[in-house]
């Protein structure tokens, strides 16, 4: 690792310009992730010199460790491609046959046809999915007796006072159909989901209609992925155009072959090879690049372009002892540096209570795609090229010989007695015949048949094209290219077989797909992360622009822990047949899910879903709310009627408690003095006059509560029987509707 101390004050733009001697290092390495841009231009001419002499080394010594996984990838790639010329052979003689059998080029069609569809469905590539439950969060207040916290009910509205006794009638809690009392909710149930949508429609859009050129670097990536074996995609935000990615072919990206991943490797070298001089002045003047003495000759400014690196490496430019993650761009001739950047922002610094910094997090910009993992262990994935090689020598040597073999037959040749002179009459040396020519000669027939004798020779053994055919075999295993799968295997085989027979030529196809789908997400978490952290103001507007939903908060949305990103297909379903498999499995369980209580229209959604039907809303009605269930109902209205019951009971109690110190007042005025008793009793008559409707009005209301609970009790038992017969009725009803469905999309019910 490079040790280039820092040799000068810190930017002005991140801060008040300090001596970096007077800083601690916590304070240097905060300021140094704040700084913007281009900082080279701090190092001293010293320090340049060595910092980029130290990455031109680097770089030499990584593509060294490489070389040999790095030949037989270009080799992979020259005879995929078969735009380069046979070579003449010489053996068995000169021009003989020298075919290549382009079976590397048949597996790479077939693996990119596969998967191309399977990654790239319309305008879809990325779902979000909400880690946990998604049940909602309700608000807790204390309970006003045990204090103990409880979620609050969301109470109705007070109803309007009884018309007998004038009170108002107190609030009641909100049930729902299941009579659970419906509280107030400070993240409502689904609000996660719908935030997960939200994100998902966006990224969709940021990917397909905003990154430009990232279907067409996805189709090419697929192409490269099985022949080489490993390919890159660089994620970055661009300060004017926002998000960007680029594809970047293993060849052009170098990294240590011991390393274990892009995260922990020691530094990451891009080789910039497309750089022409005119664009390395214009970057010049804009400040992107350092102005260097580059030895520029006229020819290298008509046509060359030079070799730039661009390497990602831990550098210690605050003297701590901690190195922090850089970019450096160097020109590889001049060993000139033009660019240094930092790669870490201030949150990823983490240091402990005393200040001394225990980590520096760096940031990604690039994504490995691989195919198969190296048995030996190295960084670099192996591809079909590197499996398929010595099986493809082997392949091509036996057709060559069967090759040679037919034209020593069809060529013919042989021995001519000394007694036959066949030079006479202009014949000079070896006689030609023309298809359908005879020639004079001055030898008789008898002599010309017995003086020559053609030269046989054995047919080819059966056992050579068997051979031939068991070398092909295992080139197929390995490279997943089945007769069943490309479509010319035997139709007369049975329908379960031929399933099983797919399901087990996809094996090594799937694990395949497995491990491009694990790339795929964290590349979608990579342009997710470069949303959030560099999208700003400009991305918030679009993205309110873009959902316009009242619910959308870019901020919030983007910056929320609970959503797992993925790729929107499933690995485990690639092909159009299983999808249908899968689709025919849904719609033969929808009675089942009926009897359960299932939605049949999500069920019919995802089966069309399945069969990538278009304008599946078009097709179904839209869903129907709810609607509570009868039976419940019933028991909500026999508990409300015990309530008002137990309430009438309660307000009888509360009148003739009432009366009773009218009674008792009565009582003693009678034994005091009997003028009283007469007044006593005219009082306890006004009282009771006064209290009487009240009471009868108590009695009315308990005795109309019972009659409505014993017709409320009747209504269950015929509601049953009513209910049982619905869900018959509805059962039937929805067979005609899936049958009649089936038909038209699935060919049959």
């Amino acid at each position: 690792m490079a040790t280039v101390p820092l040799d000068l004050d810190l930017d002005d733009e991140v801060g008040p310009v300090v001596p970096a001697n007077d800083l601690s290092p916590l304070d240097k390495t905060y300021l140094l992730a704040g700084s913007q841009g281009n900082i080279v231009d701090k190092l001293s001419e010293d320090m340049r010199i060595k910092l980029g002499s130290e990455v031109v080394d680097d770089y030499e010594k990584d593509c060294k460790d490489r070389s040999e996984w790095e030949t037989v990838a270009e080799e992979a790639l020259d005879s995929a491609a078969q735009d380069k010329p046979t070579p003449v052979k010489s053996t068995p003689w000169p021009s003989a046959s020298n075919i290549n059998i382009p079976l590397l080029t048949t597996a790479a069609l077939q693996f990119n046809a596969r998967m191309y569809p399977a990654v790239v469905k319309g305008d879809e590539a990325v779902l979000c999915k909400v880690v946990g439950k998604d049940e909602g969060r309700p608000k807790m207040a204390p309970h006003p007796q045990t204090g103990q916290m409880m979620p609050l009910p969301d109470m109705m509205p007070p109803g309007p006072p009884d018309p007998q006794t004038g009170q108002p009638s107190p609030p009641q809690p909100k049930m729902d159909g299941q009579g659970k009392i419906i509280p107030v909710w400070d993240v409502p149930p689904g609000a996660k989901s719908k935030r997960a949508q939200r994100v998902s429609e966006y990224m969709n859009t940021t990917i397909f209609y905003r990154m430009k050129g990232w279907e067409g670097d996805t189709d090419a990536l697929l192409m490269q992925l099985p022949i080489v074996g490993c390919v890159f995609r660089k994620v970055w935000t661009d300060k004017y155009k926002g998000v960007m990615s680029m594809m970047v072919p293993a060849l052009n990206l170098v990294v240590p072959k011991c390393a274990r991943d892009l995260l922990t490797t020691p530094r990451t070298t891009e080789k910039l090879e497309d750089v022409y001089p005119h664009e390395i002045r214009k970057h010049e003047k804009t400040g992107y690049y350092r102005k260097a003495e580059l030895e520029i000759d006229e020819e290298d400014e008509k046509s060359g372009a030079r070799l730039l690196l661009e390497q990602h490496r831990w550098i210690d430019l605050d003297e701590d002892e901690m190195e922090e993650p850089y970019i450096v761009t160097v020109d590889h001739a001049t060993r000139e540096v033009l660019r240094l950047e930092a790669n870490f922002a201030q949150e990823d610094i983490k240091a402990d209570e005393n200040g001394k910094i225990y980590c520096i997090e760096k940031r990604m910009l690039y994504v490995k795609y691989g195919m198969f993992p190296n048995p030996k262990g190295d960084f670099y994935d192996i591809g079909l090229g590197h499996l398929l090689k010595k099986l493809n020598a082997t392949i091509d040597t036996a057709i060559n010989q069967l090759m040679d073999a037919g034209t020593a037959q069809t060529a013919g040749g042989g021995f001519i007695g000394a007694g036959v002179r066949l030079q006479g009459r202009g014949n000079r040396g070896t006689v030609r015949m023309a298809p359908g020519e005879y020639k004079v000669v001055d030898v008789a027939a008898d002599t010309l048949r017995n003086g020559i004798y053609e030269r046989t020779l054995p047919n080819v053994s059966p056992v050579t094209f068997q051979v031939l055919d068991f070398i092909l075999g295992f080139a197929r295993e390995i490279s997943g290219v089945k007769d069943v799968l490309t479509g010319e295997a035997s139709n007369t085989a049975p329908v379960g077989s031929t399933l099983a027979l797919i399901e087990q030529g996809l094996q090594v196809f799937n694990a395949t797909a497995k491990r491009f789908f694990r790339s795929a997400k964290d590349e979608y978490e990579l342009i997710h992360d470069n949303l959030r952290l560099y999208g700003g103001e400009a991305a918030a507007a679009d993205y309110i622009n873009i959902l316009d939903d009242p619910d959308a908060n870019f901020a919030a949305d983007f910056n929320a822990k609970d959503m797992d990103i993925r790729p929107v297909s499933d690995p485990s379903t690639v092909t159009r047949m299983q999808k249908m498999a899968r689709a025919q499995y849904i719609e033969q369980s929808i009675p089942l899910l009926m009897q359960v209580g299932g939605d049949p229209r999500e069920a019919l959604k995802r089966s069309y879903e399945a069969a990538d039907i278009e304008d599946i809303d078009k097709l179904l009605p839209p869903p129907v709310a709810p609607q509570p269930d009868p039976v419940m109902m019933a028991e909500v209205k026999v508990k409300e009627a015990d309530a008002g019951k137990k309430q009438a009971e309660t307000q009888k109690i509360t009148v003739e408690t009432q009366l009773l110190p009218g009674q008792a007042q009565a009582e003693g005025m009678k034994v005091g003095s009997e003028a009283q008793k007469k007044g006593a009793d005219a009082r306890k008559t006004d009282q009771e006059t006064q209290l009487m409707p009240m009471l009868a009005v108590a009695e009315k209301r308990k005795t109309d509560v019972e009659v409505e609970g014993k017709l409320v009790e009747q209504a269950v038992k015929a509601i049953g029987g009513e209910k049982e017969k619905y869900a018959l009725e509805k059962e039937a009803t929805f067979d005609g509707l899936v049958d009649g469905l089936g038909e038209e999309t699935f060919g049959g019910p």
